[in-house]
């Protein structure tokens, strides 16, 4: 059974200036997939989320969306910690009503924090209030730009969790960019690999033996040993 296409990308590239930061750029993102964007520093990973939200026009190629609602997760949130608002008060000013607010919370893991003064959320914990907000729509596709920065180990496998239950329970599409290679190869239905252009794209298992991603990845999968008395 063929999958909606809620993304298409042709020759895709970017440039500020007389800076390329993307060149060439095919994809297609698919109806209810998990797709794991990973990329070195200064790739474009964020420029090509961008492209697809259409806040950066590309200078080559063309982006079709017909994802009818897209949900979106920055990769950090700069605001005035000392507002005295509440998570519910925030997704509320978000156009949520409360059962949505609550329903949205409690699928992230995050309903006891609704009286929580925003201000006073670890880092964690506000990754799951953007999450949160993000599905107030209902999104068709999601995007997340490194949302487990500064979450701790347990509180990153946590929310990976939350994002293979959104893609079983809530039939979305994820785009989920991430440095973290091991961590999204258990999640991820595809793997995309950029360095400004597509290096390779594929199914974990397979893209692991890309020479385009060992080019740039193969130090971090260096294997070693436990020494056993």
């Amino acid at each position: 059974m063929n999958r909606k296409v809620l993304v298409k990308l042709d020759n895709v590239g970017v440039s500020f200036g007389k800076t390329a930061v993307l060149e060439g750029i095919d994809l297609e993102i698919h109806e209810r997939e998990v797709v794991a964007l990973i990329g070195l520093n200064g790739a474009g990973k964020t420029t090509l989320l961008k492209a697809i939200l259409g806040i950066y026009k590309p200078s080559t190629g063309s982006v079709k969306v017909n994802a009818r609602r897209i949900g979106y997760v920055p990769q950090r949130l700069n605001f005035d910690r000392s507002i005295p608002i509440t998570v519910g008060e925030l997704l509320q000013a978000y156009g949520g009503e409360a059962a949505t607010i609550k329903s949205k919370l409690t699928l992230t893991g995050g309903s006891h924090l609704v009286r929580k003064r925003v201000g006073d959320l670890s880092s964690g914990e506000l990754q799951r209030v953007l999450l949160a907000n993000a599905l107030l729509s209902n999104p068709e596709l999601l995007l997340l730009d490194e949302p487990m920065t500064g979450v701790d180990v347990i509180g990153e496998r946590s929310f990976l969790e939350v994002i293979k239950r959104l893609q079983d329970e809530q039939d979305v599409a994820i785009i989920l960019v991430s440095h973290d290679i091991h961590l999204v190869y258990r999640y991820a239905d595809r793997v995309l690999c950029i360095n400004k252009t597509m290096l390779c794209q594929g199914p974990p298992n397979a893209i692991i033996d890309d020479s385009g991603f060992l080019e740039l990845f193969g130090d971090y999968l260096i294997p070693y040993e436990h020494e056993h008395n």
